[in-house]
């Protein structure tokens, strides 16, 4: 089975130069079908369908190439990519193929991990692959030129213009002012949607439903990475660490394998940012400097630094996503579900396209019209998960101490079992037990875990 790692077609490599000379500082005149603002995941993705379709789409991109401003990679779930791109690992260059998934609970000096590998996780269609975030960005938006796009990079859009409360186009700022004419805006224009808060269509976004993330691209060579993590060539893991990473508040780390790197990210919510004073830069440098991280990392080299806002305010924090000749997409409409953040912003714009078609065909841009888009997401498990964890956030801010205590109290059961003593056997049950409701009373414990049960679905 792992003969299947190699029997991949190369992998194109697509280059930015070549997305730069396939776009000009304007477009042609004449009104769009459909105006796309970011040329991330949801918005690339959307404008594939859309042209594919035969629409006239304008994709908007304020950097100077789609993932000029992103940092390191991320894992991207093969099935849900699978059955919008088939066999997208034949064209889209990945780093490694996801065969190793582990959890660390840490504590200043300890790790307690379950972990999986499995050789059947490296058959078609396979799990996940982790890859450059600049890659799929760019990957995404030649897709979408090729179907007849046209992609406007350096083109920030600064508001979105209305008649009688319907979305007719758009305003560009410096360096090249201008307006663009649609029948219908989707904003892909990230976490935080300026523009969708600039237009009174969503409230201004709560630093308890934002997360700030930052991390380290860390280059080491694929020899060393696959020795230190044992894995064949090819193969990649993932650990998701909690716990000690975020020093005391919910939140989470994780490490991720590429090619001839490795990429280490930490964060929590703004609202835990601004409350505890700590600097994130500080989780970063202090996650390094842990025993079980510091070996994983040793000689090597700073390769990217960087940090991203992260909508995980979940299933309540999503805004109304339809509008009068607009829809909104991906991170801007809060679509983050745990790890699913990527996929979940691509279906958003799959579904963007069918609902643009539709209301195409008989020319009605209307809510009315366009909230087949709504519809659709509900209808697909993208909404049904979200809903289905629709507490989990509000949970995670009414027990603040959920990650570091409890990881804290499985470190100490874990340590207490492992330490031989002379004492019998159901003398040392009742000393670890004595143990655990000294850090925590068994009654708060059972009230937690009643709380954590209720949200898990």
């Amino acid at each position: 089975m792992i003969n299947r790692v190699f029997s991949f077609k190369k992998p194109y490599k697509i280059n930015p130069d070549n997305i730069k000379s396939q776009t000009t500082n304007q477009a042609p005149a004449g009104k769009f079908d459909v105006i796309i603002a970011g040329a991330g995941p949801a918005g690339s993705t959307a404008a594939f369908f859309m042209a594919q379709q035969g629409l006239k789409v304008l994709l908007l991109e304020r950097g100077c190439y789609p993932g000029a401003k992103v940092c390191g990679g991320v894992s991207i779930i093969a099935e849900h990519t699978h059955k919008l791109f088939p066999n997208f690992w034949d064209e889209l260059e990945w780093e490694r193929m996801v065969t190793d998934q582990s959890f660390w609970w840490m504590t200043e000096d300890s790790v307690l991990s379950t972990r999986y590998q499995s050789k059947r996780l490296a058959a078609a269609p396979y799990n996940r692959f982790t890859i450059k975030r600049i890659h799929l960005y760019q990957w995404l938006a030649q897709k979408a030129i090729d179907a007849g796009a046209i992609l406007l990079n350096n083109h920030h859009v600064s508001e979105v213009l209305f008649k009688d409360n319907q979305a007719i186009g758009v305003k560009i700022a410096e360096p090249h002012p201008n307006y663009y004419l649609a029948d219908i805006i989707v904003l892909a224009d990230g976490a935080n949607s300026m523009l969708a808060e600039k237009s009174g269509l969503i409230h201004r976004v709560s630093p308890l439903n934002m997360s700030l993330y930052v991390k380290e691209t860390i280059s080491l060579s694929a020899e060393i990475i696959e020795e230190r993590f044992n894995l064949l060539p090819n193969e990649g893991a993932i650990i998701g660490l909690y716990g000690y990473p975020t020093a005391g508040m919910n939140g989470t780390a994780s490490i991720h394998t590429f090619k001839d790197s490795i990429s280490l990210n930490v964060g929590m919510s703004v609202a835990d940012f601004a409350q505890s004073g700590t600097r994130p830069y500080e989780l970063l440098n202090r996650l390094k400097e842990h025993p079980n991280i510091k070996h994983l990392l040793k000689d090597g080299k700073l390769k990217e630094y960087g940090s991203a806002l992260i909508p995980e305010g979940g299933y309540t924090s999503i805004p109304s996503l339809v509008h009068p000749g607009i829809m909104i997409t991906g991170d801007a409409a809060a679509l983050v579900n745990g790890v699913h953040g990527v996929n979940l912003a691509m279906w958003s714009g799959f579904f963007a396209a069918k609902a643009a078609t539709a209301a195409k065909i008989v020319r009605d841009f209307s809510e009315r019209k366009l909230s087949l888009y709504r519809t659709l997401l509900n209808e697909s498990f993208v909404m049904q998960d979200m809903k289905a964890n629709a507490g989990v956030a509000k949970m995670q801010q009414d027990i603040p101490y959920l990650f570091d205590l409890y990881t804290r109290m499985a470190n100490e059961a874990a340590f207490q079992v492992a330490k031989v003593y002379t004492m019998p056997k159901l003398a040392k049950r009742k000393f670890i037990f004595q143990k655990l409701i000294s850090m925590q009373p068994l009654g708060k414990m059972l009230k937690d875990s009643w709380r954590v049960l209720k949200v898990i679905k």
